[in-house]
């Protein structure tokens, strides 16, 4: 009796108390399924520190003083449970299997085992209390174990979000549940998930069911709400009942706080019914009244944006909506991610559009004479004076009122204090907002004089009297108003710098207008998915900018956008590509198929070749290589690998030519890729030619190498003026073919000296003076077969590798050539 009475009592009493403190102070989110159980608050523990402690030491001396008693594991299980609300779960989960591995008492054991469930669960171990579950099941439970277990697997599943399973686990025990609000609460959960599955009547027995007995009254206000969400409505009849439900609930004091919410419910009705106009103005309200709560403000501007985005499709105004609805939107509310998506996508959207609509303005009012232009901008100032003035009264007249419409968080379309570097002519957001607040304001009234008298027989002298009152301030002070002039001659002077005057600044705007609008088409065709605006956007592009740089992509995207919808039309773009940008790799995709499949190809056979060429080049075989890429340069194009190819066979010019054809090559490597890895080292091979050409001997008598032994060139030297470089180089390459194939010669080009107009064609790369002599014989009785025209200029001669570069550098013709008369046959 001691153990139980004296102790386990008033423990088991404490343990309770704090329970309820943390279900009522726990803030239940009704517009998503309820939480079965309330999150634990540490500020809730830790105010009720005291009241666990004295449970925490009652329970503990019933341990000690009466170890042999029927209730030591029963307090225990309080201590478990106490170590569970602090958080401790490694001591909470010792403590429970404890239990488990000791008790005698069936009951206690599996009530222990379902408390480790929901231990394991908030230690974030699921696995380990999906095993508690298993064991659980072979178990034979008392009614009151059963229920809790069912609970706590119901919880299991919640946290899975396998709301079918949760709810089949509920429906088994919301009957024999004994404990009023927790019954009331299972029930309003199973009328959500019943109302989420589209099954209304279901969900309205759940909601009318958790009404019985005294729920707590956030609870029935909800349950009252959601009914009404999933009764069938036929008839004006029935939705005028509807109304008249929310109207009472309005009225009803005990309501303020939900007002908000109330608002947001006919707005969710009003849209059921298709009355959209109705839905918006009833979710204005929901964010108008006072102290609206984050959670539902932000659904309430959701809301909104989905019905311009959805129903209306103006965008613009969507985007505003969506702005403000993530800018305070909670991150656990469903769908986040895809709601930051959209809004993210509409600000891009407007964006886009803002850039074309602004730009298109600026470039319009640069064609106005100048005195048109001042006009102008005076009366936007005019205009914009006389609004800031009309907001001035209506502040005034309001000044007590509390009742007016919070705008959207975006600036744009709610102010016409907009700043200087945004000018809104066309702004169809701001028109469309304006009506709806002055229709919510004011009515639906007639445009004529005294619009805001209900009664327009008598006008009001209060009325009246404030006007005059004002407009004596405004105009009864001379120092202000030169103030104000000072103002608006910055501001006018500020606008017309936005203008654009010089060719350069219109190009610009012309140039953000093509970007917007290629981006806008991509707006609309992935963000907002509507294919037809895109493709219109697209075509705009190409019509107003038909040689902008995006033209491609436009014409590919129309292309692909038509594919399947207009065959017909896809062609014609099509072949549009194909005509305008045949050496694109999407003209060349859509002239076969398989071209990026067989290009993959080339790239593997030409990178065989290339390991064949740098493999003799690393062996010092540099003719050899050099013969390798000249075959395949011949016989591969279109090769993505074919940079790397040019630049080795660049680099074999330094070693079977000269360091001045090497340089020509480098230099022709780097204007054919102005970008790249290679390139950069192109670049930096080129800068360590100049100390390589100031290395080569020059000296008075130009005394050439007699190392006859090194690689060979024959060089013609012409008059390029008479003697025409095309027809030589041709003649000499089909002699070459006719003749000399076997030896795969190249042949190449560089101007020799051009104050004398003179150049050098020179045929490479021979293995030794001999090879060279035998082909020079030839080459001299071919001669008279080629149709070209010489002078004395034209000279032709065997040269060996380190003689070239000498002889280029000295440009001393005659030289070489008593040096070439005296050593080669």
């Amino acid at each position: 009796m001691n153990a139980r009475y004296n102790g386990y009592f008033y423990a088991n009493q404490y343990l309770n108390e704090v329970n309820e403190q943390i279900e009522d102070s726990y803030q239940y989110n009704y517009d998503q399924i309820l939480k079965i159980y309330p999150d634990i608050d540490s500020s809730t523990i830790q105010s009720n520190k005291a009241k666990l402690d004295d449970a925490f030491k009652k329970a503990s001396q019933v341990i000690e003083w009466y170890g042999t008693s029927d209730w030591t594991d029963d307090n225990y299980l309080i201590i478990g449970k106490i170590r569970h609300l602090r958080a401790q779960f490694q001591f909470a989960i010792e403590t429970l299997q404890y239990i488990n591995q000791t008790s005698e008492d069936d009951p206690t054991r599996h009530a222990s085992l379902i408390a480790l469930m929901q231990t394991y669960m908030d230690a974030g171990d699921k696995e380990k209390a999906k095993e508690v579950s298993n064991y659980l099941e072979t178990e034979e439970l008392t009614d009151e174990n059963m229920a809790d277990y069912k609970v706590m697997l119901a919880y299991y599943y919640q946290r899975e979000e396998d709301y079918e399973t949760m709810a089949e686990n509920l429906k088994e025990v919301a009957e024999v549940i004994t404990k009023k609000d927790t019954k009331s609460r299972i029930n309003f959960i199973l009328g959500q998930i019943e109302q989420e599955k589209g099954q209304n009547a279901e969900a309205y027995k759940y909601y009318k069911a958790s009404l019985a007995g005294t729920p707590p009254y956030d609870l029935t206000f909800h349950a009252k709400l959601n009914m009404q969400q999933v009764s069938s409505v036929n008839g004006a009849a029935e939705v005028e009942k509807v109304r008249k439900f929310y109207a009472q609930l309005l009225k009803d004091g005990k309501n303020k706080e939900y007002q908000g919410k109330i608002y947001y419910e006919m707005g969710e009705f009003e849209k059921k019914q298709t009355h959209y106009d109705l839905a918006i103005d009833n979710y204005l309200q929901a964010v108008a009244v006072e102290e609206p709560s984050p959670r539902q403000k932000s659904l309430s501007y959701l809301r909104i944006g989905q019905l311009y985005f959805d129903i209306y499709e103006k965008f613009e105004l969507a985007s505003n909506y969506y702005d403000s609805a993530v800018s305070i939107m909670p991150d656990d509310i469903d769908g986040y991610p895809s709601h930051v998506k959209r809004k993210e996508v509409l600000t891009d959207f407007v964006t886009q559009l803002k850039t074309i609509q602004v730009n298109d303005s600026l470039l319009s009012l640069a064609e106005l004479p100048a005195i048109s232009l001042d006009a102008f901008v005076d009366n936007y100032l005019n205009q914009q004076e006389k609004e800031a003035k009309e907001r001035e009264r209506e502040e005034a007249r309001n000044a007590t009122s509390t009742g007016a419409v919070i705008s959207p968080s975006s600036g744009s379309g709610f102010s016409s204090n907009a700043p200087s570097s945004e000018w809104y002519f066309y702004n169809d957001a701001a028109v469309e907002l304006g009506t709806i607040e002055f229709q919510r304001r004011w009515g639906n009234r007639k445009l004529e004089d005294n619009w805001r008298r209900s009664t327009k027989e008598a006008s009001s002298t209060t009325e009246s009297s404030t006007e005059e009152n004002i407009t004596d301030d405004a105009t009864d002070q001379p120092e202000e108003a030169g103030l104000a002039d000072e103002g608006r001659a910055a501001k006018k002077k500020e606008l017309l710098a936005t203008i654009p005057t010089t060719a350069e600044a219109k190009e610009k705007l012309h140039l953000e207008i093509q970007e917007a609008y290629f981006k806008l088409g991509s707006v609309y065709r992935f963000g907002l998915e509507k294919t037809a605006k895109a493709a219109t956007t697209y075509k705009t592009l190409v019509q107003k900018y038909p040689n902008t740089e995006y033209k491609l992509d436009a014409l590919f995207a129309l292309y692909t956008l038509y594919l399947e919808s207009d065959p017909s039309q896809a062609q014609t773009y099509k072949q549009q590509i194909i005509d305008a940008f045949p050496e694109s790799l999407i003209a060349k995709t859509l002239i076969n198929p398989n071209y990026l499949a067989e290009k993959e190809a080339r790239n593997k056979a030409l990178q065989k070749v290339y390991a064949s060429a740098y493999s003799a080049y690393e062996n010092g075989e540099y003719v050899k290589a050099d013969q390798i890429l000249r075959g395949a340069l011949q016989s591969f194009e279109d090769v993505d690998f074919l940079p790397t190819v040019e630049l080795l066979s660049a680099i074999l010019k330094g070693k079977t030519e000269s360091v001045f054809s090497y340089e020509e090559a480098l230099k022709a490597f780097v204007a054919k890729y102005p970008e790249g890895r290679l390139t950069n080292y192109a670049k930096d091979l080129l800068i360590a030619v100049n100390p390589v050409k100031e290395t080569i001997v020059r000296s008075e008598d130009f005394e050439y190498s007699e190392d006859f032994k090194q690689l060979h060139l024959l060089a013609i030297v012409y008059n390029s003026e008479v003697t025409k470089t095309a027809g030589l180089r041709a003649a000499i390459e089909n002699f070459n073919k006719d003749t000399f194939s076997h030896l795969k010669l190249s042949v190449g080009q560089l101007a020799f000296d051009e104050s004398k107009k003179l150049g050098i064609i020179f045929i490479n790369s021979f293995e030794d003076k001999k090879t060279v002599e035998a082909y020079h014989r030839a080459f001299k009785k071919a001669l008279a077969d080629f149709t070209i025209e010489v002078d004395s200029n034209f000279n032709n001669f065997a040269i060996s590798r380190d003689n070239f570069q000498m002889l280029f550098q000295s440009k001393e013709l005659e030289a070489y050539l008593k040096f070439h008369n005296t050593f080669y046959q």
